[in-house]
């Protein structure tokens, strides 16, 4: 396999030269003999020689998978959650910080789309859909179909881009031709909602650095494809926004109003899930979020 540039931990990078198969990834980094990596020798602890190429991994998928990829990506807590696009099944989810080491770690998602595909024992030809966000900004018009602005972040490191891989194919996945974005208290919703044990109920969303009001707006108006936000849903429906003049307030912000709380109903079948907001309060922002990883000291909230 080609090098990445990516960052291992330690007890892994020893091995990385001669890796000839996937390593075993397991729930926990205590027990390091679980992370044991492959290293060339055939022979089998019964003496037989099976061909490792052969061996069989606990979370290998069928050849023929589809899978719908979720990600966190560009901002904190980078995340990515695979399901079965034909059965809705989580296959494998994990956060970056379980590769790096490092808490709460972001940035681009190279390192964990390659792990979640060798996990799978799959091909970056089986991904037939991307769903993404990141709170801070746009990631397909903004980031991702700018070179020279893709090359900007991860030279300045800002935005959680201290690393190498941002224009590695495994984060841009330029292959996959249906992606779309959610925006980010309706990610959250629908996080919930999905891995909720009931069928109907009442989702809040505290989350004081939201999307902002001008990102939805714009996307809505301009029918954008491939951005879906809360005001796509609010249409013809009673919804409570906190100010009540939100839209000639954002209008007239220098910077924008964020998400500061959210709250929705949501039902669901076995072949549906349905979410409807009903509450919005936004918040003013007073700085802009490209320049740096802004936080919670920048808002209001």
């Amino acid at each position: 396999r080609r090098s990445t540039g990516h960052h291992y931990p330690l007890h892994l990078t020893s091995s990385l030269s001669r890796r000839t198969t996937r390593s075993r990834l397991t729930s926990t980094p205590f027990d390091l003999d679980l992370y044991e990596i492959y290293d060339g020798d055939d022979g089998n602890d019964d003496g037989s020689t099976e061909d490792a190429s052969e061996q069989s991994y606990p979370l290998s998928a069928p050849s023929d998978t589809r899978l719908v990829l979720g990600l966190n990506k560009y901002s904190h807590d980078t995340t990515l959650c695979a399901a079965s696009l034909n059965t809705g099944e989580v296959l494998f989810a994990c956060s970056k910080e379980r590769l790096t080491r490092k808490k709460h770690d972001g940035g681009n998602t190279a390192s964990l789309v390659e792990t979640c595909l060798d996990q799978l024992g799959l091909d970056v030809d089986c991904i037939e859909r991307v769903v993404m966000n990141n709170h801070h900004h746009r990631i397909l018009p903004f980031v991702e179909s700018n070179v020279d602005h893709m090359e900007w972040e991860e030279g300045l490191g800002i935005n959680a881009g201290n690393e190498d891989g941002y224009s590695d194919e495994y984060n841009l996945l330029s292959g996959v031709e249906n992606k779309i974005e959610l925006s980010h208290h309706l990610a959250h919703a629908y996080s919930a909602a999905s891995q909720s044990p009931f069928d109907s109920g009442l989702i809040v969303v505290m989350d004081g650095m939201g999307e902002t009001y001008r990102t939805m707006k714009r996307a809505a108006q301009g029918k954008d494809t491939t951005y879906f936000g809360d005001l796509n849903l609010c249409e013809g429906m009673e919804v409570q926004f906190v100010p009540d003049d939100i839209d000639s307030r954002a209008r007239e912000s220098y910077f924008d109003w964020r998400e500061a709380e959210s709250v929705y109903t949501f039902s669901k079948s076995e072949k549906d899930l349905n979410i409807k907001p009903v509450f919005k309060r936004f918040q003013e922002e007073k700085t802009p979020p490209t320049l740096y990883n802004h936080g919670f000291e920048n808002m209001d909230s």
